[in-house]
């Protein structure tokens, strides 16, 4: 009686309504089941990327096309999945740009995390009910129109802080370019390098393209591989540009191998402010990738224990893990 009354604006069509009300409920499960779009569900993705990066439907199609080619004495594994394992040290110029794509479907998963609020959207997934019950309220017996949702986008502020001293040299360009994606995609997001002392770039990010921000950030940061002090340059960091830059939420990520000639004492206090100051604290270090590596230098071993994410940042496979993480961090 409830769905007659909401449902049907006209007697004639109450006959019809039944119908189709009586045939509708009556179905089987089975019989209910239809093909409806779906969104991709992230974690799919992530574990599509871990495999190698590869759609099953397109490599289903590949298959296809290669069947009746002759077997082949190639290993049984694709390119894709040695590159998500590779080096970024290591990885030619041409790998650098099939890393890129890999790099822009990770980043798209961590800026696009979905809350559990609903927002309007006139194209969106969902039926919003209450909605379509207002709209359709003072509307007359002439029809019923949909209102409809999705679910909103959160944004989480970001701060991150990249060595680019000279022991980290072969992975910073790599990395930073991973930052400019994020920077890309998430607006409320900060930057800054250091070395021996800091630069916040956040604004050099905003260029068109890669490798123009690469340029300008070359020109503007003068100790770009040069020694480390980062004691010193958090402690810049947390005078000059944390009150602007950190909220109660924001998670802080620091790219460094640790390797430190400066005060450890410094380097303790200024990392016991930054904490205070921050939502979370990772800590990324390619070095944490080797087979056999502990964090014996001396400024890893003082940041350590205040660190409540300490992950490596070798290859593609350690930022897919990255962005597994961030999606806990802020759900």
């Amino acid at each position: 009686a409830a769905a007659r009354a909401t449902l049907v604006s006209r007697y004639d069509d109450l006959e019809t309504f039944d119908g189709v009300f009586n045939s509708f409920w009556g179905m089987s499960l089975e019989q209910l089941e239809m093909d409806v779009p779906q969104e991709v569900d992230d974690a799919d993705l992530m574990d599509r990327l871990e495999e190698g990066g590869e759609d099953p439907d397109s490599a289903q199609q590949e298959d296809d096309a290669a069947e009746g080619e002759g077997d082949s004495d190639e290993p049984g594994w694709s390119p894709d999945e040695m590159l998500i394992k590779k080096d970024l040290a290591a990885m030619s110029d041409k790998e650098i740009e099939q890393a890129r794509k890999v790099i822009a479907e990770i980043v798209n998963i961590i800026a696009n995390r979905r809350s559990r609020r609903r927002i309007p959207e006139n194209r969106g997934p969902e039926i919003d009910f209450r909605r379509t019950w207002r709209k359709n309220a003072t509307m007359g017996p002439d029809g019923v129109e949909l209102a409809k949702r999705r679910k909103r986008i959160k944004k989480t502020k970001l701060m991150v802080l990249c060595d680019v001293s000279g022991s980290m040299d072969c992975y910073s360009r790599f990395l930073i370019q991973f930052i400019y994606a994020i920077k890309r995609e998430i607006p409320d997001v900060e930057v800054g390098v250091f070395s021996t002392r800091m630069t916040v770039i956040s604004r050099l990010l905003k260029t068109k393209s890669v490798e123009e921000s690469l340029s300008e950030v070359a020109d503007e940061v003068h100790d770009w591989a040069g020694g480390t002090d980062i004691g010193s340059c958090i402690r810049d960091f947390n005078d000059v540009f944390a009150r602007d830059m950190l909220r109660s939420k924001t998670v802080m990520m620091i790219v460094s191998d640790g390797w430190d000639r400066g005060d450890t004492g410094l380097m303790r206090q200024e990392m016991e402010r930054l904490r205070r100051r921050v939502h979370k604290l990772m800590w990324l270090n390619p070095l944490l990738g080797s087979p056999g590596y502990q964090p014996l230098c001396l400024g890893m071993k003082t940041a350590l224990p205040y660190l409540d994410y300490f992950m490596a940042a070798h290859n593609l496979e350690s930022l897919i893990e990255l962005a597994k993480t961030l999606r806990s961090v802020w759900r």
